[in-house]
């Protein structure tokens, strides 16, 4: 899909990958088969050709131009060729046009911005988001389309488009390029990835021309555990070094200096009112310590506030008054950890305004690159003596005392007066991370079963799992039928526990019931012996071409107890395996006793990242567990 994204809205709307503009220059020859096989191998789609020209005109005006030219090979790439631009308040869509071709390069459609369709539409409760989007129907495929189009940036500069043409798996690119035009004397910072950052650089008329080019990028196949796409493609970020945005001004050379621009944002927004700092008191008067006081209001955060995205101007980055939060109920990441943060403050307890990068595979933040495009959430840090927290404001279902999966491991940038300092957020072993099952199955001689089951999640498993509480019950029972792997699955009963401590567990304790437990043929009953684990085979390919990534290290504990029907006896049984990597180790234990059989699973996979040539080791590794799984118990009837 053709993004071209306001990046200062999509900062404050949390996104990342999508704040990039595909930009194109102009291209003679549009049929299909001028492009070169090595282009096109992998490809669903290639940028035949690009230009990006965006023009610093001031601190606070700027003009972006576009010319992209895409060419669909197939329907699995039909939604590169849609253009979406995410703008608002600072950066508006000016002008645009489109030309689509069929395969021989004849032209068949052409396209306007009167054709363009615009929405405010936005998740948050106030925001100057404007969505311009218009969708590519070519009556035929393959095909190519032009993008021409213009942008204009007013009331403030901080951070350059950015050059990332090469902005999907399975897409190509011909040849791409990014002029900066700047005026003379302006001071610009950069960071390249996986290209060349020095620009050709000119001088005319009192303007500064920087100039990046690519060409020959072929198509990243997208794989299973393949890791983010901006491992293996070139990126571009460029920044103005001293900016103005809605009138305030800044220079940010590294991350102590951005800590003192939003600690300048945040100053003084922390204060309530002597009757709400009175009655803050009063809450935590019982406490015995500090961490029991930090609890106390971090409840009362949770009972007394509610999460809404307000992303206005400044207000993208600023947080509400501390003082309206309390009245009004309501506020953003921001808003919410200013006033948790006030709150501390009325009970002497210090803390931090933290910025992070929620849910992002990339956990590092830019060395020596201070920066915006890795920031789209807020969170507090509270440096007790014993220990320290990491309070996510928004959502205090989380647990007090746990880094939830979205920001565990990862880079942070705490704000003091004195400036910003870069954290590495605490993670957890993957020992720690266990989805355990402990069943018993009543089976009967045809082959249906009533089954008694707990669940048990804990740590990172746990918030994975954990807001299944919070749904329906129709919902919570058919998220529990997702996890057994047979038909015609009736949940009764579900019980859940939920252990909130810094170390969290969720238990469901809950019965189900199949009349196809067994498969029955003859007279013999096929029993799958593990029916909770999916198999690997999704990771099998014909051949493997980017690095393995497991983001998560876990344990996978399953304990089943099935009993033999009468009239029935054991005929053959899968043997017990154990095999132990670098990857991971697996055991399986099955064992007839008096009462039945019982059955042993234990899969510890380790967090890692391994090269391509490891492949065909993991892969063995994977197959040896999804024989495991898909094993069958048979049982014939005595005669």
């Amino acid at each position: 899909m053709l993004i071209v994204k306001n990046i200062i809205t999509a900062l404050a709307q949390m996104m990342f990958l999508s704040v990039i503009s595909l930009t194109a220059s102009g291209q003679s020859d549009m049929r299909i088969v001028s492009i070169p096989d090595s282009i096109s191998k992998n490809a669903y789609g290639v940028v035949r050709s690009s230009d990006i020209v965006f023009e610093y005109k001031s601190a606070t005006s700027g003009s972006e131009r576009h010319k992209v030219v895409i060419t669909v090979l197939n329907i699995k790439g039909k939604d590169f060729s849609d253009f979406i631009y995410y703008g608002g308040r600072f950066t508006k869509l000016k002008s645009f046009s489109a030309k689509l071709y069929d395969g021989e390069g004849k032209e068949l459609l052409k396209y306007k911005l009167s054709d363009v369709k615009v929405t405010e539409y936005s998740s948050s409760l106030a925001s100057d988001a404007k969505t311009c989007y218009f969708e590519c129907t070519p009556p035929v495929i393959p095909f190519t389309v032009v993008y021409e189009y213009e942008v204009a940036w007013e009331d403030g500069i901080f951070i350059f488009p950015v050059f990332f043409p090469q902005n999907d798996f399975n897409l190509s690119v011909e040849k791409a390029s990014y002029s900066l035009i700047t005026p003379e004397g302006v001071s610009i910072i950069n960071k390249a990835f996986h290209m060349d950052g020095k620009a050709m650089e000119s001088v005319d008329k009192g303007k500064r021309t920087y100039k990046w080019e690519l060409k020959g990028l072929k198509a990243i196949k997208s794989e299973p555990l393949g890791g983010s796409l901006s491992k293996y493609v070139p990126v571009l970020y460029v920044n103005p070094q001293k900016f103005i945005y809605d009138g305030v001004e800044g220079e940010i050379p590294d991350w102590n200096a951005m800590g003192k621009w939003i600690f300048g944002l945040i100053e003084k927004r922390d204060t309530l009112s002597d009757k709400k700092n009175a009655n803050i008191i009063e809450l935590t008067k019982g406490a015995k310590n500090d961490l029991e006081k930090v609890r106390i209001l971090y409840d009362y955060l949770g009972s007394t506030t509610r999460y809404v995205s307000i992303q206005l101007g400044i207000g993208g980055y600023q947080p509400m008054q501390a003082e309206e939060v309390s009245k009004t109920g309501f506020g953003d990441c921001k808003g919410l950890t200013n006033y948790m943060r006030a709150m501390l403050s009325a009970v002497g307890i210090p803390s931090n305004y933290t910025l992070i990068k929620l849910d992002s595979k990339d956990k590092e933040l830019f060395k020596n690159f201070p920066n915006f495009y890795q920031m789209n959430h807020v969170i507090l840090q509270v440096p007790l003596p014993n220990d320290t927290l990491w309070l996510e404001c928004t959502n205090t279902k989380v647990p007090l005392g746990f880094v939830h999966n979205g920001i565990s491991g990862h880079d942070a940038l705490v704000v003091t007066k004195e400036g910003g300092k870069i954290y590495r957020l605490p993670d957890y072993p993957d020992s720690l991370n266990i989805d355990m099952n402990r069943v018993s199955v009543a089976l009967q001689p045809d082959g249906s079963a009533k089954v008694t089951a707990i669940n048990k999640c804990c740590v990172k498993a746990y918030d994975d799992y954990s807001g299944i509480i919070d749904q329906p019950v129709p919902e919570q029972n058919d998220a529990i039928r997702e996890q057994i792997n047979l038909p015609n699955v009736v949940i009764e009963k579900v019980k859940f526990t939920d252990d909130k401590s810094s170390y969290p567990q969720i238990s469901t304790d809950y019965s189900w019931s199949t009349p196809l437990y067994g498969t029955k043929t003859g007279n013999r009953l096929f029993i799958p012996v593990n029916p909770y684990r999916e198999t690997y085979d999704f990771f099998k390919t014909t051949v493997r071409t980017n690095d393995i990534k497991i983001n998560q290290g876990y344990k996978d504990i399953d304990t089943i107890f099935i009993n033999i029907p009468d009239g029935y006896e054991i005929e053959t049984m899968p043997a017990s395996v154990k095999i132990d990597t670098p990857f991971g180790r697996f055991t399986t234990e099955l064992n007839k006793d008096e009462k039945g059989i019982r059955i042993n699973y234990v899969l510890f996979m380790h967090s890692g990242e391994y090269g391509v040539d490891k492949y065909a080791d993991i892969l063995s590794f994977f197959e040896k567990i999804s024989a495991a799984y898909k094993a069958k118990i048979v049982l014939r009837k005595k005669v």
